[in-house]
């Protein structure tokens, strides 16, 4: 089979490793430069030395599902166990110490290593983005089930896809299918997941003394939680932290200007650690539509099978919204599909 998946989020690239394995010949298209989806690291500060993970900071862990993923890249060294200590600022400015009910791991030299590790035994083309997806029909000979369209005007042929891009995205492709095979059940389910927005803001103030903790979640109105990178980096990190924003805030100024955005988060920043984090030596601030799953479906994954043209939908988004649940959603529909091709 020649199976494409797009998106090369860990969903994706979990989905086509493990069809890879299997023989399955599989393509992961990926519009952007990298590839891991939120799991993102960038390269900032002097001489863009210092990196800093502007997703999602850590990988929760809660199933057993996962643990050999985590084994895997823990044994490797993209993963360590992440200690803290972390603590939580309340609404007074009261400081207390706050111990998580989960496993947490951080990657050392940055987030986006877990999908460059995922990505080692798969073709990934990056910055390709997919326009649209045709059923080449039910009357095919030598054909293959599935034509895929890109913006330059070429199109490749499968035999199967899975589209692991966040629901809306999926939608939009999805939706280039409608009137040729049977989707709207899966066009009805994903139009309804709504999604959180955030900002990330990353500050860098060089050879200041950073805090001892190592994360602060916040109640605040601007301010939800700020990640001390330096504590992922070991012996001489400069001081920088990555500013998470409340859903709230970031819907009422996502069309602002970026300087009115970063003077705000600043304000509340120096309120939170004092008037010396007002101004960090760099900035950066970058907006994440899709950062969280308000209401994900109860599906591990999603499926529609017609006319000998299988297509499915896989994300973090299905039962949950985290790395974990994107794994497993992307487990589960390679270990399927591996199963129901075998025959």
């Amino acid at each position: 089979m020649k199976i494409a998946v797009i998106g090369a989020g860990v969903a994706g690239l979990t989905a086509g490793r493990v069809l890879a394995e299997s023989g399955h010949e599989v393509v992961i298209f990926e519009k952007s430069r990298g590839y891991g989806g939120r799991l993102a690291t960038r390269y900032a500060g002097k001489d863009n030395n210092s990196k800093v993970d502007h997703g999602l900071p850590y990988i929760e862990v809660s199933s057993a599902d996962i643990e050999p993923l985590i084994s895997e890249l823990t044994n490797s060294g993209v993963l360590v166990p992440w200690k803290g200590p972390f603590v939580h600022c309340n609404a007074n400015g009261e400081i207390s110490t706050v111990k998580p009910n989960k496993k947490r791991y951080i990657a050392p030299e940055g987030m986006n290593q877990v999908g460059k590790k995922l990505a080692r035994m798969v073709d990934v083309r990056t910055e390709t983005k997919v326009s649209g997806v045709t059923h080449i029909g039910e009357d095919r000979t030598k054909k293959r089930s599935w034509m895929l369209n890109f913006p330059t005007g070429l199109t490749e042929n499968f035999d199967a896809v899975i589209i692991a891009a966040p629901s809306k995205q999926a939608y939009a492709i999805l939706n280039t299918t409608i009137d040729e095979v049977q989707t709207l059940k899966l066009l009805r389910e994903v139009d309804d997941v709504e999604y959180y927005p955030s900002f990330s803001l990353m500050v860098g103030y060089g050879e200041t003394e950073f805090p001892d903790w190592a994360m602060m979640t916040c109640e605040n109105e601007v301010i939800e939680s700020i990640t001390n990178e330096a504590s992922k980096r070991g012996e001489g990190a400069e001081c920088s932290f990555v500013v998470h924003t409340t859903a709230e805030f970031a819907e009422k100024y996502k069309d602002s200007d970026a300087e009115e955005v970063e003077e705000i988060i600043l304000d509340e920043l120096a309120g939170i650690l004092g008037g010396w984090s007002a101004l960090p030596e760099w900035k950066q601030l970058h907006f994440w539509r899709y950062s969280k799953a308000a209401n994900p479906l109860p599906y591990p994954f999603m499926e529609v099978v017609g006319n000998d043209a299988p297509i499915a939908l896989a994300g973090s988004y299905m039962n949950g919204d985290s790395v974990e649940s994107a794994y497993l959603s992307g487990l589960a529909i390679g270990k399927f599909w591996n199963h129901k091709f075998s025959e």
